[in-house]
């Protein structure tokens, strides 16, 4: 009844209005403000609804935002209340990928942040296919930028767009050695906090996802079954690693093979999108890897390690990517998060790490990985619970949030070390990797023609050998 109430009384005439502009806009405010005025009477009366009056508050908003075209400030102003409405709906329903959208809308010009909720939107557990035609709308002026123009974020979303479209193999890898080039050179321009380098993490995961496309391999491995725990997915998962035989063991094993190996129920086409999106996320993460002692980098590290975790607890899916896995920088850096005071119950323990004396148990980049597809099974039952609301969250972080961000990256070190595969762990020699990751080193360096190695003479240069 609400959504048709919203799409029958409301959205049709506000359309209708808006087809007549500029003759309709006096009709169209005045209709804006009584809609307004009901549908939050209706939030505060029949709870029952609440998903559908907030995404409909916030429609409202972004129909006022976009008829202002006199006074920029007040356009501004209507934006953020219909961000507000948004954001509120996502804390409801974070899991749908529609308010995603809506949000992507709403993050112009911040190309990147766009990227982000657009490929969020396509990869959430409930996609919206739709978002696939407005992310062609933001790929199209960074496609089209000549190449010596590039800065860090047109060559990361040109990239994506090489990606999207399935572009040449030589487009692909040329913007991507651009992008990685930049990244390494400027990384220490990007802001945020380290938000802007969970934006690039996140949407690198959707390429591997394949944008959320219906034959996607990996979306299908990654959809959680009825009722599943981490506790039960990570048995599982350790019955293979203790009984697993011949795996692929180079490179051209995850761009050659058609299918997902013979142990996988799925046998379907695998597009270009998997593979070159999974060269391209494991060579931006060892450059974030190689950024030693940079807290900035943290929460992006912590986003990839949750991914990681979640990889290895779909069998069938690390397959396809373990041979790519930086694993030897992944000890590298793991080994410098460890303090004297490091809490080593908190990070060998099972159960995920709280801080009681924490007033936010969730991490800033927490908001931004719940809802996707491959994080179903990270965070405990009812830990948003009672989380802040966007407005509510603060806009610079304490300094000790450092303490809890790098535990939660141990303990994720700690439970993939669990496996005894790709690295190990014990108290006294630290995080060390696996003959096989040592394998593997020569493979994920240079997969996919693409290079995310540190310049002669650098830091990170002089530390890859101490792995």
């Amino acid at each position: 009844m609400p959504a048709r109430m919203w799409r029958y009384g409301i959205h049709s005439f506000l359309e209708l209005l808006r087809q007549k502009l500029p003759n309709s806009l006096d009709y169209m405010l005045n209709f804006i403000y009584l809609a307004y005025s009901m549908i939050t009477l209706l939030l505060e009366s029949v709870s029952a609804f609440r998903e559908t009056w907030l995404e409909c508050l916030g429609d409202l908003a972004r129909y006022r935002m976009a008829i202002e075209e006199s006074d920029m400030r007040d356009r501004e102003v209507w934006a953020g209340v219909s961000r507000y409405w948004y954001n509120l709906d996502a804390d409801q329903s974070p899991d749908v990928g529609r308010i995603q959208h809506h949000l992507a809308v709403l993050a112009r010009p911040d190309n990147l942040q766009q990227l982000f909720y657009y490929t969020k939107a396509l990869v959430c557990v409930q996609p919206f296919p739709n978002a696939r035609e407005s992310i062609v709308l933001l790929f199209n002026p960074c496609s089209d930028r000549p190449m010596t123009l590039h800065t860090i974020i047109t060559a990361f979303i040109a990239t994506h767009g090489a990606l999207f479209s399935q572009d040449s193999a030589e487009q692909f890898v040329a913007l991507a050695n651009i992008f990685l080039l930049l990244l390494r050179r400027d990384l220490a321009r990007l802001d945020r906090k380290g938000q802007q380098g969970v934006y690039m993490m996140s949407s690198n995961f959707a390429s591997i996802l394949q944008y959320g496309e219906a034959n996607g391999i990996m979306a299908l491995e990654f959809a959680a079954k009825q009722g599943e725990t981490a506790a039960e997915a990570h048995k599982f998962a350790l019955k293979w690693t203790s009984s697993s035989g011949s795996l692929p063991r180079s490179e051209s094993d995850i761009s050659s093979k058609s299918t997902i190996s013979s142990t996988s129920p799925i046998s379907r086409p695998m597009s270009s999108i998997m593979p070159q999106g999974s060269y391209l996320t494991f060579h931006t993460l060892n450059v974030f890897l190689d950024q030693i002692g940079d807290p900035e980098i943290y929460p992006s590290v912590h986003t990839s390690l949750a991914f990681l975790w979640c990889l290895c607890l779909r069998p069938n899916a690390m397959q396809q990517l373990e041979t790519i896995i930086p694993w030897l920088p992944i000890t590298r850096f793991l080994n410098t998060l460890l303090r004297p005071e490091t809490n080593f119950s908190k990070i060998e323990d099972e159960a995920f790490p709280y801080f009681e004396d924490e007033p936010i148990q969730q991490l800033s980049e927490d908001f931004l990985i719940r809802g996707q597809l491959w994080s179903q099974l990270y965070y405990p039952e009812n830990f948003f619970e009672d989380a802040p609301s966007e407005d509510n969250r603060p806009v610079t972080e304490e300094p000790t949030t450092i303490i809890p961000r790098r535990h939660r990256c141990l303990w994720l070190g700690v439970r993939i070390a669990t496996f005894n595969r790709w690295i190990t762990y014990s108290r006294d020699q630290k995080f060390k990797p696996t003959q096989l990751a040592h394998e593997y080193a020569p493979i994920a360096e240079s997969c996919g023609h693409l290079n995310s190695r540190a310049l002669p003479g650098s830091p990170a240069d002089h530390n890859m050998d101490e792995a």
